[in-house]
């Protein structure tokens, strides 16, 4: 019996090391969907202005910072309802900051299409980052470990392709590009995206859970579609 449990710890670690090669392998290819938007939108429209890129990402963390306030102060609600209004305060937080960002810095369409790459770009690298934490500690067998080892199984994180966030990277690019290029253009439209923004995100999250292919369908859809209108208003 105890040969018997052995063997099946060693099976997991080598499926867990599987897994861990699987997303190093996958990481050029994340870090290609920023640097081909970048080079598709130098040689087709407008060439980057490094400071409003490097504004853009700025302004993602600290939309991502100010959600610990959010978090600290639902601290005292059931689990499930503290996500999801953790989920709501995404739209107004993410779209209130690039509204902020773009009205203190500037609005043209160059300028904010930058600011858009900027924005999509740290996503990509705060992806990754936290892939490899992942990776870390699903190679670990301590306790928290196995926690999220359990957690990570009971959503099915296990089983799916790290293509999945490669191709989830492309398409919510193409939605913070649109997202950006629009409120620049016609600023009162941030009163309907920030809703838009989080009813996808929760969307999204609840989808995954069911079927992938769906998931990423829907983020394809509304990626692509605020990109095209996003260019179009300009």
């Amino acid at each position: 019996m105890t040969a018997f449990l052995k063997s099946k710890n060693i099976l997991s670690d080598q499926s867990h090391q599987k897994i861990a090669r699987k997303f190093i392998y996958a990481i050029p290819l994340y870090l290609a969907v920023p640097i081909s938007f970048g080079l598709f939108f130098h040689y087709g429209f407008s060439s980057i202005h490094w400071e409003a890129f490097g504004l853009g990402a700025l302004g993602w963390v600290l939309a991502l910072l100010l959600r610990g306030p959010v978090t600290v102060f639902l601290k005292g609600m059931p689990k499930e309802r503290a996500m999801l209004f953790v989920g709501l305060s995404s739209g107004p937080l993410e779209e209130g900051v690039r509204l902020i960002l773009l009205f203190l810095t500037g609005a043209s369409f160059s300028w904010a299409l930058s600011v858009g790459q900027g924005w999509a770009a740290i996503e990509v690298l705060f992806a990754v980052i936290n892939g490899l934490v992942l990776i870390n500690i699903i190679q670990r067998n301590d306790e928290k470990a196995i926690q999220v080892k359990e957690l990570l199984e009971s959503q099915g994180q296990f089983h799916l392709s790290p293509l999945w966030g490669v191709v989830e990277r492309i398409f919510a690019s193409a939605f913070h590009l649109g997202v950006t290029l629009l409120i620049a253009k016609i600023p009162l439209l941030v009163l309907v995206l920030l809703f838009v923004h989080s009813l996808f995100n929760l969307a999204v999250v609840w989808i995954s859970r069911k079927n992938m292919f769906f998931a990423q369908l829907l983020i394809a859809s509304v990626g692509t579609v605020l990109l095209v209108f996003g260019l179009i208003a300009w």
